[in-house]
This record gives C-alpha cells, structure tokens and sequence, in this order.
C-alpha cells in the first residue's frame, strides 16, 4: 500500500495505523462492517434468492468475522475474507437445502395414502356426533379405535353393561337414521 492510500485510508477512519515505520493496516471492525454489509447482502441474496436467509448468513459471516477479527483485522482487504466466507456459507446452505429437498420429495412418495371416506361412513360419523357424550365416546372406541367392549369399559370406567347398553342404544339411533334416510 502506497503512503498516500495510507494516509487516505486512515483519514477515512477505515483502519488505523500500528505504528509510525509498520504500513501493515488494522482495520476498525464496525467501519469494515458499515462498508461491507450492502454488498455481502447482495451477495448472499443472489446467491441464495432468500433475502431472509441473506441477512442471517451475513450476520453469521460477521460473527465469524468479529471472533476472529485479531487476525482478519491486519489483512489487506477484510471485506474480501468476508466476501469468501459468505460465499462458502451460501454453497452450504444451498447444499443443505438441494438434500432437504431429495429427502423430502423421496418421503412423499413414500407416504401411505388412504382413500377418503365413503358417504355412508361419513354419514355414520355425523349421526354418531349427534349421541350423548358416554354413548358417542363408546361408539367411538369401539369402533373407531377397535377396542373391544371390556377395554372400553376399562378406558371410561364404566361397567361393561353400560358400554354394551351404549352400543345397543346407539344401533338403534343410527339404524333409525340411515332407515329414514333411505326410505324418506
């Protein structure tokens, strides 16, 4: 670095010099930080197409930056450094996000489907919402969970009797139902 850009740098309040006879610079961390943050922002934004994601990955740039800055302080272009490890973080985050992607389009493919309800089950749920609070919880066990009447018994706290009187009663009600239903 010439004299003169010394001189001209320092006035700029961008490093100050060491010593008298060393032309090695130090720069000031908040006036690297001030210059450089539009451009690493831009940087990363193209990079990523995340402008959110932009902002983190120059704040973590910058934090690495600051924890290191005793020895990224005496370079001759900081915002270069930087720059270069904004650059890395972004190849990784796009790599993290390209294996995301594969994992989560090949977990789709996987994923079990079932076929929608038939009109006569969802019309068997509706009539089984309209029962009273134990009789439709019955109903529901039994056979939306399959237990059989003793578990459910065991799960309600209620004699098994009830729970087979809940389900007889609850027969009627739905037979009742489908029968007007079908017949009205």
């Amino acid at each position: 670095m010439s004299p003169v850009m010394a001189v001209e740098a320092a006035s700029s309040g961008l490093f100050e010099s060491v010593g008298v006879m060393d032309a090695s610079p130090v720069w000031e961390f908040d006036a690297v930080y001030r210059f450089e943050y539009p451009g690493l922002i831009a940087v990363a934004a193209a990079l990523t197409g995340d402008r959110d994601g932009a902002q983190d990955l120059v704040q973590d740039t910058m934090v690495k930056a600051f924890i290191r800055w005793d020895r990224v302080c005496h370079l001759d272009r900081p915002g270069a450094w930087c720059h270069h490890v904004l650059v890395n973080a972004c190849r990784s985050r796009l790599r993290r996000r390209a294996t995301e992607w594969r994992y989560l389009s090949r977990l789709r493919r996987g994923e079990p489907t079932c076929p929608e309800p038939s009109a006569d089950t969802v019309a068997f749920w509706t009539v089984v919402r309209t029962l009273p609070s134990r009789p439709r919880a019955v109903v529901a066990l039994y056979f939306g969970a399959d237990l059989s009447s003793v578990q459910v018994a065991e799960v309600l706290g209620v004699p098994e009797g009830t729970v087979r009187s809940d389900l007889a009663a609850a027969r009627r009600l739905v037979m009742n139902a489908f029968g007007e239903g079908r017949h009205g």
